[in-house]
Formats: structure tokens, C-alpha cells, sequence
């Protein structure tokens, strides 16, 4: 059996290792050069490899067509991944004929994604393992072939539980060899209803959150302790990095975070008691933890903060809405508000859709435009905690008439907000667009995978997809370059109560089902552009702030770097189907008499209503695989009961206007 090796680290090492020690000729040794950035602490799989004459290489990208060709002339039977840390994609996968096979670092289904070791530390669990699964496109999803378990003591570390799993390597993989060799290597599939996914961690993942029980942050301190860069907090402006604690009783009525005594160095918790035994201030020595109470002066009665900015900003997060007054940004106030774990900070030009919230506790209104309040934004984003930047122009007849209005709005003032957010560090929440995908003729637009197509340059409305793909492109660099956190969301033609105001439709410059209302409420004819035979995915807009409002929930970090697709594939219809479901509603709305006869539907060149530079798409459906995958949602609602929504707040709304 000829295989070729991936691996990385000390569970990588131990893999090779094992491989060796069997009949199983090795090709080549695929690795990582090491990080200078990264406290190296493991055992280098490049040194192993090459003190026992084999090839060894490093390539930024292993998909890429010059190494899949490379492999493929290697012709291996089998490809081993332990602990490599790029995602194998299906050209390389397709080539060793007894399959391809990786090591992770926990008991599959639970804990698919990254960073096994410390999440099952920080979740407080108390048993782990190795698995041997069949590797498929969707990460850690393949058939398991084996695996191992091992116990979590309530004094481990990463490193200590990294250590346990690295000498189970022999035991698991042994045993498999023969089995791989004669294509029958025992296969059970995982239980997808029992599959949990995290993300990868970050430095900045480690703040402390004083309202957590003693316990929890002690599970944090202990998964992210030596070598990891460990877990802080903030006294005022002055960071300390806590390495070593203890989780006690007592503290009761204690407000969370309140330092209780200097020796022994004990913090008060929202249920129990924190004794640091052992830490730092940021750039100090190491030291014990009544030493660091005493050299930094931190008595009884002071407290402690995630972060700075929490000093001021109480305990709530504190969400920056630009353009709250918009669909997006008043139904997400809405359920923000609802939640009560959140300040909801909004700013727009008018404020009559978020009138509702006047008087409510936690939010805020400032009437205001990015265009010209630029020194209010940046403030506001300074004191922020999650911000989202939903003004845009995103209307077919604006992109047309107005292409460098749309472009120095949905482009460069946009940027402008996002280099704040790069300036304090915050993070971003943004709202992609379907459009980027343009004229793609994948039949399911893939976040990560299908590529953005638009048309010819003499057509403007591309100008809009353009820029936002743009912007996407920008976000993404300054956080892999420059450690922004972002979450890009595509939503898919959301519906629903307050999604333009009619008069916009009277102008033309509406989406397709408010243009429709208003010709209905109008006694005017329906216009079909191009015939109305392109197709939408039409979205309930509950179910997409569901999704969003998860997205800035941000449970274990998932969403962060991920671009999100929020959509309704099976809400499929053609624009003339939305106007048919649309008007057979609206004959049977209990307020139909107050309104006009029905005026027929009209067909008309897309060029004719919106003007030369005009192009259009049949079709647009969202694959949402990544989304449920990582935050848990898919679409509930039917669009056609989003149609009448929207159909019945229009007319309710029109009713109420006139008198």
C-alpha cells in the first residue's frame, strides 16, 4: 500500500510515526512550514520525514492544480490527513483508490471544525477522543472507521489533553491498516442530528466574561492556558492574562466580576468564585496571583471588565445599526430589543419605521447620514461592540440611472465605515448581496466555492454587484491581513411588513413585490419585465432576522471569516408567479372593496422601464448547507404566507396613511 501523508504537529508526528512502523510505503510528506507568529511547542513532522529520506513539501494551498497533478503522479493508494490544517478538496480526493482518511481530534460526530482540544475543555466535558473518519467535500462528515476514547480530568490543559490524544495514535490507527489495505475497513455513518460544529480561535477570543460561572472560566483558563496565548480581562486600561485558577464556592450576591480579596487573589462570578494562582500583566513577568493583586494594586471592590470598552458600556452588547430605519434594520431592532441581552444603537436619515421603539430602555436613535456625520460614525463604531452597515442603494432603476451614486454609497463610503471599524478593532457584520453571484450559472450559488460573474461592462446595473463584491473581496483581505472580525451575509430576497414604503414605488425605485402593491392599490396595470420569467428565491423576512440575529449571537465564534448565504431554496418563484399568488390574495384581502378594480398584467422590455445599461438573471437560489451546518437555521415560513404579510401590512398601512 502506497500512501501519501498530510500531517502537522504532535498528533501529525504521531501519525507518520505509526504509518511507518508498517508495511506502507510513503510517497511524500505533505506539511506546514512553521508560523513565526505561533508559539511552535510540538514535534516537527518536517524533521521526522526527512530523517527517514522522504519527500517532503509545504505548499500554501495543496488544491492547487500543481500539487493535485504532482500527487496524482505519485499515484498513491491511500491519502493519511493527521492534524493537517487545510480542508481537502474533492480533485484530490478522488485520487487514491482505497480513499482518503483523516485523524480529528474528537469523538465525531461532536466537535467537527477546528479546534477540538480546547473546545471540549472549554464546553467542560468530560470525556474525548480520536476519530478516523472517511474524508468527504463537507469537512469531518465521512463514515467513521474508528475510534477512540479517552477521560477529561478536571485538571487538564490543551497541552496535558493533547498529550493523551497524541499517545492513543498507535492504538487507533494500527488496527486500521490491514483493513484500509483490503478495501474493507469497518464504516459506520455519523448521526448528522447529533453533529455539533465550532469554529477556529483567535487571541481575542479569550476575554473573560465575568457573568459566566467560576467554573465555565475555568474551563476557559485551562483550554487556552501555555502554550495557547491564554484567557484575560481588564482592570481600567491594564490587561492581565490569567494562566492558572481555581474554581470555588461562594460570592454570592456579588456583583460578577468584583474582585473580592488580594491574598488569596479571588474574583466574584455570577455563581461562584475565581482564585487566580497564577498570571501576568500584559508584557510583566510571570508571577502568583496574590504577587500580581499586590504589584498592580487591585483591591477588595474593584472590578473587572472583558474589555475596556465594557467599563462604559455596562454588560449589554452594544449593536451599531447604520440604516436602521431600513427593512433589514428596523425588523432587527425589533428582535435585538426582544431579547434583552442588547443596546440597539441606530442611525439613519428619517426614523418614522422605528418610531415604535421610542421610549425603550435599550435603544437609541440618531438622526444622522454617513455621507456627511462622519466624525458621529466614527465614534459611535468606537463605543460599538458589533457593528452593521446596512445603507445601501439596491433598487435595478437606481443601478441604471444613477451607477457612481451607487457605487460612491454602496462602495466608498461603506469602506469608509469599515476602516473604523479595522481602526477600533470591532467587529463587523455586513450585508453581501445575492447580485454578486450575477449571471453564475451554478444551479446553487455556494458561498465559498461558486464564482461571481457579471455582465459586460456597458451594461451599469452591474455597477452595484460590482462594488459589493468589491467591498466582500476588501473585508475578507483586511481579516485575514489584518485580524478584522466579519461576518458577510448574502440575503435572498426577503419579503415582508415594512419592506419599502409605496411612495418609493411610485418613483419606480421599490422591490418587484412593493411595486406590484402599488399597482394594485393604484388600479394600474402589473408590469412584467422581460415577461416576468426570471426566478427569485423569496425569503420570509422572520426567518431571515432569525438567521442574522444568530449570526450576530455569534455562538463559539462560528461565524467568524464565514460568508453566509440566507435564503429559501424552496422559495422559488418566478416574478410572474409572485404576481399571480399576489393578486389571488389580494381578491380575497377582507379590505379588498376599499381599492380599485384590477388592472391586468402588462409585459415590457426590462430596457423600456429601466433603460439601456439594463441586464437581468433567470435564476438565483441559495445553497444555505453552510448555513444550518454553522448556525443551526434554515427557513421556516412559507413564501407564499410571506406574500400576504407583506400584501396585508401594505394595504393596512395605506389605509391608515389616507385618513
Amino acid at each position: 500500500m502506497k500512501a501519501i501523508v498530510l500531517a502537522y504537529s504532535n498528533i501529525g508526528h504521531a501519525g507518520l510515526e505509526t504509518v511507518l512502523k508498517h508495511d506502507i510505503e510513503v510517497a511524500a510528506v505533505f506539511t506546514h512550514p512553521d508560523n513565526p507568529s505561533e508559539n511552535i511547542w510540538f514535534q516537527s513532522v518536517a524533521e521526522l520525514a526527512a530523517s527517514k529520506g522522504l519527500l517532503v513539501y509545504t505548499p500554501n494551498d495543496i488544491n492547487h492544480p500543481i500539487w493535485v497533478e504532482k500527487i496524482r503522479i505519485l499515484a498513491p493508494d491511500v491519502l493519511f490527513s493527521f492534524y493537517y490544517r487545510q480542508l481537502i478538496k474533492p480533485p484530490l480526493l478522488s485520487i487514491p483508490s482505497l480513499g482518503a482518511f483523516n485523524l480529528h481530534g474528537s469523538l465525531l460526530p461532536k466537535y467537527r471544525g477546528r479546534c477540538p482540544v480546547n473546545w471540549v475543555l472549554i464546553n467542560g466535558e468530560k470525556k474525548t477522543g480520536l476519530t478516523l473518519h472517511l474524508m468527504t467535500e463537507v469537512p469531518d462528515a465521512g463514515d467513521i472507521v474508528g475510534q477512540i476514547s479517552v477521560v477529561i480530568d478536571q485538571d487538564d490543559t490543551a497541552r496535558s489533553l493533547n498529550e493523551k490524544l497524541t499517545a492513543l495514535v498507535p492504538s487507533l490507527l494500527s488496527p486500521l491498516f490491514k483493513p484500509i489495505a483490503r478495501r474493507k475497513p469497518p464504516r459506520s455513518k455519523q448521526d448528522q442530528a447529533q453533529a455539533t460544529y465550532f469554529s477556529g480561535r483567535s487571541p481575542k477570543d479569550g476575554q473573560i466574561d465575568w457573568c459566566q460561572p467560576a467554573e465555565s472560566i475555568y474551563n476557559l483558563i485551562r483550554a487556552i492556558t501555555r502554550p495557547y496565548p491564554g484567557a484575560f480581562t481588564f482592570a481600567g486600561e491594564r490587561k492581565l492574562i490569567i494562566w492558572e485558577a481555581v474554581s470555588e464556592l461562594g460570592g454570592i450576591g456579588e456583583t460578577p466580576g468584583t474582585i473580592l480579596s488580594s491574598n488569596p487573589f479571588t474574583v466574584a462570578t455570577t455563581r461562584g468564585v475565581l482564585r487566580i494562582t497564577l498570571g501576568q500583566e500584559e508584557k510583566g513577568a510571570l508571577i502568583s496571583g496574590p504577587q500580581l493583586a499586590g504589584d498592580m494594586n487591585l483591591k477588595a471592590g474593584l472590578r473587572f471588565y472583558s474589555s475596556v470598552a465594557q467599563e462604559g458600556a455596562g454588560l449589554k452588547t452594544r449593536v451599531l445599526i447604520l440604516g436602521v430605519n431600513g427593512f433589514i434594520g428596523n425588523a432587527l431592532s425589533e428582535r435585538l430589543l426582544a431579547d434583552g441581552r442588547f443596546e440597539v444603537h441606530g442611525i439613519d436619515r428619517r426614523g418614522d419605521q422605528v418610531v415604535r421603539f421610542k421610549g425603550h430602555p435599550n435603544f437609541y436613535f440618531s438622526e444622522g447620514d454617513i455621507t456627511i456625520h462622519r466624525e458621529t460614525i466614527r465614534y459611535e463604531i468606537s463605543k460599538a461592540d458589533v457593528i452593521l452597515p446596512l445603507v445601501a442603494i439596491a433598487t435595478p432603476i437606481e443601478y441604471v440611472r444613477n451607477p457612481l451614486g451607487v457605487f460612491e454609497l454602496d462602495f466608498e463610503e461603506n469602506l469608509r465605515v469599515l476602516r473604523y471599524c479595522v481602526e477600533y478593532n470591532k467587529r463587523i457584520v455586513f450585508p453581501s448581496t445575492s447580485e454578486v453571484y450575477g449571471m453564475c450559472d451554478d444551479p446553487e450559488f455556494d458561498e465559498d466555492n461558486s464564482p461571481l460573474i457579471v455582465g459586460p461592462i456597458r451594461n451599469q446595473r452591474w455597477i452595484y454587484s460590482a462594488s459589493k463584491q468589491l467591498l466582500d473581496r476588501v473585508i475578507w483581505a483586511y481579516g485575514w491581513h489584518q485580524g478584522l472580525r466579519f461576518t458577510l451575509f448574502r440575503p435572498f430576497n426577503w419579503i415582508g411588513p415594512r419592506l419599502d414604503r409605496l411612495d418609493a414605488a411610485r418613483i419606480g425605485s421599490s422591490r418587484a413585490i412593493t411595486q406590484m402593491i402599488f399597482n394594485l392599490v393604484k388600479g394600474t396595470p402589473i408590469l412584467l419585465i422581460d415577461g416576468g420569467e426570471q426566478k427569485r428565491c423569496f425569503t420570509a423576512v422572520e426567518d431571515g432576522i432569525e438567521a442574522l440575529y444568530r449570526i450576530i449571537l455569534n455562538k463559539n465564534n462560528a461565524c467568524d471569516g464565514a460568508i453566509l448565504n440566507i435564503g429559501n431554496p424552496d422559495g422559488e418563484l418566478s416574478i410572474k408567479e409572485l404576481a399571480e399568488i399576489l393578486v389571488v390574495a389580494f381578491e380575497k384581502h377582507p379590505l379588498r372593496h376599499h381599492f380599485p378594480p384590477f388592472a391586468g398584467f402588462c409585459k415590457i422590455e426590462g430596457t423600456t422601464y429601466y433603460g439601456q445599461g439594463y441586464q437581468d438573471v433567470l435564476s438565483r437560489r441559495p445553497a444555505i448547507a453552510k448555513a444550518r451546518r454553522i448556525i443551526g437555521w434554515k427557513p421556516e415560513i412559507n413564501p407564499r404566507q410571506a406574500v400576504e404579510a407583506t400584501l396585508d401590512f401594505f394595504l393596512n398601512n395605506h389605509l391608515e396613511t389616507k385618513c
